[in-house]
């Protein structure tokens, strides 16, 4: 009886996370695709830096590299944890 009892009270609270896990699933998404767009853009200024020999903006295209990797990063993280 007592594990009729605890297992009715899981699915009853996994009926009231359903919507907070759709929620993190959506903001794990969001923020893996803007990491990848950083990432992008940060190759692409580096690399224009790059060519007009341009210290300043290679040093700003690695911190937008370097950005764009601890998002997809922190995403990855979050999704193995849960």
């Amino acid at each position: 009886m007592n594990n009729t009892l605890i297992q009715a009270g899981i699915l009853a609270a996994a009926g009231y996370t359903k919507g907070i896990d759709s929620l993190k699933g959506v903001l794990i998404s969001i923020g893996t695709s803007i990491g990848a767009v950083m990432l992008v853009f940060g190759g692409i200024k580096f690399a224009m830096a790059l060519r007009n020999v341009d210290q300043n903006g290679e040093h700003q295209g690695l911190y937008t590299i370097a950005a764009g990797s601890i998002l997809i990063g922190l995403s990855a993280l979050v999704t193995a944890l849960t």
